[in-house]
C-alpha cells in the first residue's frame, strides 16, 4: 500500500463501479436484475465502502510492522467482501 489516500481512492473507485454494474444489470441488461435485489446489493456495497474507508482512516497499532499487517489484512478483507458481491451480481 502506497498511502491511505490512494487506498481510500481505490475503495471508492471499486465500489462505485460495482454500483454502476448493478444499475446496468437492472436497467439495460438482457437478463434484468430485479429492483429489490439491485437495491439490496447497492446498500451492501455502500456499507462495505463506509466500513473500509473508516478502517483505512483508523489503523490499529503504533509500530510500523503492526500497521503494515493491519493494512495488508484490510486489503484482503476488502477483496473478499467485494468478491462475494461480484458473485451475486454475476460478474
Amino acid at each position: 500500500m502506497a498511502n491511505k489516500r490512494r487506498l481510500k481512492h481505490e475503495i471508492l473507485l471499486v465500489t462505485t463501479e460495482l454500483v454502476n454494474e448493478c444499475l446496468f444489470q437492472k436497467d439495460l441488461s438482457q437478463e434484468k436484475m430485479p429492483a429489490e435485489k439491485c437495491e439490496t446489493l447497492i446498500n451492501r456495497i455502500l456499507d462495505i465502502q463506509e466500513e473500509y474507508v473508516h478502517r483505512a482512516n483508523t489503523p490499529e497499532g503504533k509500530e510500523s510492522k503492526e500497521v503494515k499487517n493491519y493494512y495488508r489484512k484490510l486489503v484482503q478483507d476488502f477483496d473478499a467482501a467485494i468478491g462475494e458481491v461480484m458473485k451475486e451480481i454475476g460478474m
